[in-house]
């Protein structure tokens, strides 16, 4: 085999290691509210109801944090606190339900990310015309 496509293969396998690695991070397992606490500073996503009366946005040094509590789709019962320590999603007010995605760790879930479900404007014009 030719000295140039040994280089060529090293580099090809480097390349697709490198890929995989950095996008292991970014894949969440789903689970439910009682999984991420039975599985703590594991990346993990967590469907939930949005709490609305447990919503809080504080600002501290310039730095915005939502704070808020969820109930599990099939155990209302069910709680856990989430903190976002980023801006406050557009469409959160809006919004009836959350996938947050993150890590539960010392009594809290911290989300890195929010995924916001919002009640679809157009489910209720499409009923109001039939």
């Amino acid at each position: 085999m030719k000295p140039g496509y040994i280089v060529a293969l090293v580099v090809l396998v480097v390349a697709m290691c490198a890929a995989i690695y950095s996008f292991s991070g970014v894949v969440a397992q789903h689970a439910d509210i009682a999984a991420a606490v039975s599985r703590p500073g594991q990346t993990l996503q967590i469907p939930g109801k949005i709490r609305k009366e447990t919503v809080k946005y504080e600002i501290t040094n310039g730095r915005g944090s939502l704070k808020f509590v969820i109930e599990d789709f099939a155990d209302p019962t069910r709680t856990m606190q989430i903190v976002y320590a980023k801006p406050k999603p557009e469409n959160f007010d809006a919004a009836v339900s959350v996938e947050a995605i993150g890590e539960y760790r010392s009594g809290v879930f911290e989300a890195h990310n929010l995924l916001v479900k919002c009640p679809s404007k157009y489910n209720d014009q499409a009923s109001a015309a039939k």
